[in-house]
């Protein structure tokens, strides 16, 4: 099995903001596809817009990091929900979480792209527990969520970030309904097209109102099944399209 982190010189990948990115193209086996029959059913030709609860905890984390503060790049600081965030969390800038996530972005600041592709994988149980999704294996990615696991726990306890996230659900909703009346398997091929040689028979796309600076994709195959990662910035105003794409080898993946 092959899969691909893919991360190049795009401007405006989704939602109508201008994004840089300057990663250039690597593979990475951040998240291998572990896919049942259900799941293959559930997303065959389907668009998927989503805010996944641990993947806005990942946003929040690096709100709270000393790259997310002081970057001007990377987080939406002038909307409401930024203030909101702040309120609740600001006051745990030094839990062991946040420092795990600031040493690796001080490391290399690629990792955040490493972290959030493996979140992806993640889920919280009615037990407030951090456990895989059966669709998706992080046992080669770049960063070692086994240091994360229990120390990302004791941050949604004594945080309420799950109350949070509930409390935010109409946002939450309100953005994702605005990505899914315009997003389709032909729009997304438009873009992913110029970056990739095979069609994919699924997007999903990962939103966040924090975030403004940091696109991605990660292409995930298995059991013939290719489903796109896609990592977007969001706005009032959905808007698939890469107009500034530079110039790089489109890239292949199989089983």
């Amino acid at each position: 099995m092959k899969l691909f982190y893919k991360a190049p010189m795009v401007c405006a990948m989704l939602l109508g903001a201008a994004v840089m990115l300057s990663t250039g193209c690597k593979s990475y086996n951040d998240l291998a596809g572990h896919y049942s029959s259900k799941h293959i059913k559930a997303n065959t030709n389907q668009v998927t817009a989503q805010i996944p609860e641990t993947g806005e905890l990942g946003y929040i984390l690096l709100s709270l990091t000393e790259t997310g503060s002081n970057d001007t790049t990377l987080i939406n600081k002038e909307s409401a929900y930024y203030k909101d965030v702040m309120k609740q969390f600001a006051a745990f800038k030094n839990h062991k979480a946040v420092k795990l996530l600031n040493s690796d972005l001080l490391a290399n600041g690629n990792n955040f792209s490493h972290f959030r592709n493996g979140l992806y994988a993640y889920k919280f149980n009615k037990h407030n527990n951090m456990v895989l999704k059966t669709e998706y294996r992080v046992d080669l990615n770049r960063v070692d969520f086994r240091r994360y696991v229990g120390a990302i726990e004791d941050f949604i306890e004594k945080t309420n970030f799950r109350s949070f996230y509930a409390e935010h659900n109409n946002l939450y909703t309100k953005i994702i309904k605005e990505q899914g009346q315009q997003l389709n398997m032909n729009a997304a091929w438009a873009t992913m097209g110029k970056q990739y040689t095979q069609p994919f028979q699924s997007y999903q796309v990962i939103l966040s109102p924090l975030m403004k600076g940091s696109a991605s994709t990660l292409a995930v195959s298995g059991r013939g099944f290719r489903e796109c990662l896609i990592f977007a910035e969001s706005t009032n105003k959905a808007l698939f399209y890469s107009s500034t794409t530079a110039s790089t080898p489109k890239v292949a993946y199989n089983d």
